[in-house]
């Protein structure tokens, strides 16, 4: 027998392997590496000096109160309101300068922005489904066939043989390329040679040779028809591409908008550290005054005053060390959203505010804000797509309700002879056509399932289009809410600075009796003190009032779809390179 169609099966069979081989491995996930940078950068910080806590008075020096007027005993607290921040390496960035370390680092943005790539990846598998294929088929099979007996003619002059065994030898290879059409349709061209030995011999050729070649068309002509219906998945797939899109806009935005608070609440908590640095100490030096003029026998100080502002003072440092921890979590924070690994969350390093806060009025035309908002809020625009995404799959769903009538038709010469050669050649003489054409008609009888989906499309459509105007709704609550606040806060810094005037009135008319040698009593050292809380907390509220305000403006940008291009991030599709579609820049 002839092994050629067998030896044609290896070849191709390799070349395969070696197409699907060739691809790039990707890189190996290793735990530890990517851990080393903050292991590393955490072995910088130094760990805390806490001593025991006090059992006994002290004075706000950590000494130990004594029997005598003038007298100090053994320091055992030293008073302590935590490191200063100074103490520490501190690194100013601006704003935009966070949120673009953030844009290029941050890991739930570079996370979101995997998804467009990999619909990108799904859009190509679909197109992918009419590409041609090519496909070989390679059989061989020995029969010994054991029957009842049969006579059969010996071709050979010797008349006829009784047996009851047939021995037969088949070969037969079959190859060609098959491609799904852009109408629903497939096509198929097959080449197929055969080998055939038969004992006894049953035909005057004995072996004989078979030579087909076929070309084959299946098309539907109702149900799964056309163009629209048979690329509907590529359709689909290209407007979630999109959808994911607005979900990775959605991350930066919201990464953005993280950081605008992190860092407008970061400079008032570092104003809060000031105010009651200054605080602590304009209080220690009331205290140290009253001790040393009771210490020096003055008459109108006793220890009753002393300790009101001892126990101020001690009050003060606690607020104070509060006041640096939070400095340091919401550094932590923005270090969080940068991810960047120039500064890593544990490092000792500590990330302050460069830019000083807005203070201008901001006056918006509210049907403007409306408007843009309108153009570019990412919830509209998403839904948009979804809904196309609805409209395309009701109309897969609406042929769906049709009956399937299929047209199948092949045609192709045939050749046949006792060797390869000639059952090629007599197939190529196109003596020899065999055609077929026939049609496949199913009609379900009810069509209960593609009319479930039918309705379920129309349904979901419908949905996706109530959801819609919902959205409108909600993006014009959130801007005419944002612009409200905006007007709010900022009357908020008008209200707060002038109380902030007027309390630093009150302590200069404060220090002013004091120098005029007004007496020191309870009444007055408690007057003194309330007067230095009023004034700081006067300063913190306007502190709170700016961050407020610097943050209404950037929720207000959120709120119109334009934070991006508030802070100059600019969202570009590339669509050369679907795996890394949305860049930023």
């Amino acid at each position: 027998m002839s092994y050629k169609p067998l030896i044609a099966a290896a070849v191709f069979t390799s070349f395969s392997i070696l197409i699907g081989c060739n691809l790039e491995s990707p890189p190996v996930f290793d735990p530890r590496a990517m851990q080393e940078n903050e292991r590393i950068r955490s072995a910088e910080l130094e760990p805390s000096d806490l001593e025991a806590l006090p059992t006994t008075r002290v004075d706000p020096y950590g000494s130990a109160s004594t029997s005598e007027p003038s007298g100090q005993g053994d320091v055992i607290s030293r008073p302590s309101t935590g490191p200063d921040l100074d103490n520490e390496p501190i690194v100013r960035l601006s704003l935009r300068e966070i949120i673009a370390r953030a844009v290029a680092n941050n890991h739930d943005v570079r996370v979101a922005g995997f998804q467009p790539g990999i619909e990108g990846a799904r859009v190509i598998e679909d197109w992918g489904n009419f590409d041609p294929t090519f496909f070989t088929n390679v059989t061989y099979q020995h029969k010994d066939e054991l029957n009842g007996g049969n006579i059969y003619n010996t071709f050979n002059g010797l008349g006829l043989v009784t047996t009851n065994i047939l021995h037969s030898d088949t070969a037969q290879i079959q190859t060609g390329v098959q491609e799904n059409l852009d109408s629903g349709g497939q096509i198929q061209l097959q080449y197929e040679n055969s080998y055939n030995w038969l004992s006894p011999q049953q035909s005057v050729d004995n072996p004989f040779y078979e030579n087909d070649l076929t070309l084959q068309i299946t098309q539907p002509l109702l149900k799964n028809f056309g163009y629209d219906v048979n690329h509907a998945r590529i359709v689909i797939d290209r407007l979630n591409e999109k959808v994911d899109l607005q979900e990775f806009r959605k991350a930066v935005e919201q990464n953005a908008s993280d950081i605008e608070q992190a860092y407008w609440q970061l400079m008032q908590a570092e104003r809060y550290v000031e105010i009651e640095n200054d605080l602590v100490n304009n209080t220690l030096g009331e205290w140290k005054v009253l001790n040393d003029r009771m210490q020096n026998g003055g008459l109108d100080v006793s220890d009753l005053q002393v300790q009101q502002a001892a126990s101020a003072l001690e009050t003060r440092r606690g607020q104070l060390v509060q006041y640096k921890a939070q400095v340091r979590d919401l550094s932590y924070k923005l270090k969080a959203l940068m991810s960047d690994p120039d500064f890593p969350v544990a490092s000792s390093i500590l990330i302050l505010p460069a830019d000083d806060p807005v203070e201008t009025p901001m006056v918006f035309d509210l049907q403007d804000q409306i408007n843009t908002a309108m153009s570019n809020r990412f919830e509209l625009g998403e839904q948009q797509l979804k809904i196309a995404e609805a409209t395309e799959t009701m109309a897969v769903a609406r042929n769906n309700l049709l009956p399937e009538l299929d047209l199948t038709g092949s045609v192709g010469p045939q050749g046949a002879g006792p060797d390869e050669g000639s059952a090629i050649r007599t197939g190529a003489e196109f003596q020899h056509i065999d055609d077929s054409i026939g049609f496949k008609l199913q009609i379900p009888l009810g069509n209960r399932s593609a009319r479930g989906i039918w309705t379920r499309s129309v349904l979901q459509r419908m949905q996706a289009i109530e959801q819609y105007s919902a959205y409108v709704e909600t993006v014009c609550s959130d801007v005419t809410t944002a612009a409200d606040a905006v007007d709010t806060s900022y009357r908020l810094i008008d209200s707060s600075r002038r109380a902030r005037l007027d309390a630093q009135q009150a302590m200069d008319d404060i220090n002013q009796r004091e120098q005029a040698n007004e007496p020191l009593t309870p009444e007055f050292v408690e007057l003194k003190l309330d007067r230095q809380e009023l004034l700081a907390q006067s300063l913190q509220a306007e502190a709170q009032a700016l961050a407020n305000y610097n943050i209404a403006l950037a929720q207000l940008e959120k709120a119109k779809g334009t934070l991006l291009r508030y802070n100059n991030v600019v969202m570009k599709e590339d669509i050369t390179h679907p795996e890394e579609n949305g860049l930023l820049h």
